[in-house]
């Protein structure tokens, strides 16, 4: 069976972590997080509540760049090789992400989102709820863990569930390639 997606738990330190959180404290401007809109990307609080903000940093991009190339050696074996920039976000309390894919189907580009990165920044003791979660495939375990990277197949439908307490903070990338066909 073919693998839909990638975990390495644990494998940036804490030190990385908090390093990769400092950098995008001090280069993102946070805004509301965005939802597919036809071709545009407009605030959807009844689909996503959270914060997030950009970075083009060479090593965090790095990062995005070796864990999706590996997941795509690995399981995948898709055409995709362009990662734009990276998405930091924060869910507070009462944030959440409802089910969706990464995949903008109506969009007239020539590229699309292939591949799905997402690194768990926070300690699990930090903050409850706010559970990553595949609606139509088993969803990995200890995700939850520190420093875990996470890489799945861009149109897989998933979820962030709802932050009952503390602050959950993450990076989210897509690796992009020519159209779906």
């Amino acid at each position: 069976m073919r693998q839909n997606w990638q975990l390495w738990k644990g494998v940036l330190s804490d030190d990385e972590c908090d390093n990769i959180i400092e950098i995008c404290q001090n280069e993102c401007i946070m805004q509301d997080g965005t939802v597919f809109s036809s071709n545009d990307y407009q605030p959807d609080k009844s689909i996503r509540d959270s914060k997030i903000g950009w970075t083009n940093n060479t090593y965090i991009k790095s990062l995005i760049e070796y864990y999706s190339k590996e997941a795509n050696r690995n399981a995948f074996n898709v055409d995709a090789n362009y990662v734009p920039p990276v998405q930091y976000g924060e869910y507070y309390k009462e944030n959440f992400y409802s089910w969706h894919h990464d995949i903008n189907w109506e969009s007239q580009a020539a590229y699309d989102r292939k591949i799905s990165v997402v690194i768990q920044l926070s300690n699990p003791d930090e903050y409850e709820g706010g559970d990553f979660q595949f609606k139509h495939i088993q969803t990995p375990q200890n995700f939850r863990t520190r420093g875990s990277v996470l890489a799945f197949l861009s149109y897989n439908t998933h979820q962030v569930t709802t932050v009952t307490q503390g602050t959950r903070r993450s990076l989210v990338a897509w690796v992009e390639g020519p159209r779906w066909r």
